[in-house]
């Protein structure tokens, strides 16, 4: 009985966040994608997971996932839209979760810094966007990072700005009070932290402040002065963290230092969309294709993320 309450209810999310593709076919193999993404099994590549379903067919979930051209955004924009309703989202937070990569092949597959395994490794990385609160969270935009090796573009790198540590350094360590954000498991969580306030360099807060104001013509030559909050732990030479707020300077420091550390659960997202529903297990090399199996995780999540918050709601085996 709660297996078919479960069943109807996948179906009917189907119907509604895939309601953009424009073939049933394509939204069949949505479902069933997200039926086995939420099954037991270690590997959660197209062939492992079309051999754990009575009606998989691996040519068939392939071809979906990494030649079929339907769109992804309006996908994730149906997706971010259920998900605000449910989760009530403080925060967006913007992260970052890298994909080593064997070879050169992958998209934006390059050398460079990997999260994932702690050093410089070939790999993709990838920049997400979650809607997040104290209890819950989830992603809800995705975009692959671009590397300089994948470009021709000539370096147009010119005078650097004073780096934000500088900034906060010049503030002086008196600047900085206790702030304590959360009880963990361990104990009360508390550091210390300074807001200042900034104007931040370069060609994209430029471009925002002309269409702020109106237009290249209209703008007054004033760029915003966004609020910075500056972690710097006790017993360390230097700080730590670095959070930028388009909220006034005057908002409770207290309330940025929490809004600041909702990302912690970001983690929680990393760590069961990519143990629990195969983030990280995509085996093909396009564009299209990661961007595919990207989106349909964060469906799978989706799915699951309201159940999580309600105790009493039955969830997949």
């Amino acid at each position: 009985m709660a297996s078919r309450r479960l069943r109807g209810e996948l179906s009917e999310f189907v119907a509604d966040v895939f309601g953009s593709l424009p073939r049933r076919d394509q939204r069949r193999w949505g479902e069933c994608y997200l039926r086995v993404l939420m099954l037991d099994g270690r590997r959660k590549s197209v062939q492992p997971m079309a051999e754990r379903l009575p009606d998989g067919n691996m040519q068939a979930l392939q071809q979906f996932l990494n030649q079929s051209p339907w769109d992804p955004l309006p996908v994730r924009r149906r997706i971010a839209g259920r998900l605000s309703e449910v989760i009530m989202p403080e925060v967006w937070v913007v992260d970052d979760e890298s994909f080593p990569k064997c070879g050169t092949a992958s998209v934006w597959a390059a050398r460079q810094y990997c999260g994932a395994v702690g050093k410089r490794a070939n790999c993709q990385v990838a920049v997400s966007v979650h809607a997040a609160t104290d209890t819950a969270s989830c992603p809800l935009e995705w975009q692959l990072h671009l590397p300089r090796e994948w470009t021709n573009e000539p370096d147009r790198c010119r005078t650097a700005p004073r780096a934000v540590s500088v900034l906060a350094a010049e503030a002086g360590a008196g600047r900085f009070t206790e702030v304590t954000w959360r009880r963990g498991s361990k104990g009360t969580m508390a550091s210390r932290f300074a807001v200042l306030t900034v104007r931040p360099a370069g060609k994209q807060p430029l471009a925002a402040a002309q269409e702020a104001g109106g237009g290249r013509n209209r703008w007054d030559g004033v760029l915003p002065t966004p609020t910075l909050l500056v972690e710097w732990p006790e017993g360390e030479d230097a700080p730590t963290g670095y959070w930028i707020f388009n909220l006034p300077a005057t908002t409770p420091v207290a309330d940025l230092v929490r809004w600041a550390k909702m990302r912690r659960r970001t983690e929680h997202d990393y760590r069961e969309i990519k143990h629990g529903l195969g983030l990280d297990h995509f085996d093909g090399r396009t564009w299209r294709g990661w961007h595919h199996h990207v989106t349909l995780v964060t469906a799978a999540q989706a799915f699951l993320a309201p159940r999580r918050l309600d105790p009493k709601a039955h969830t997949p085996a």
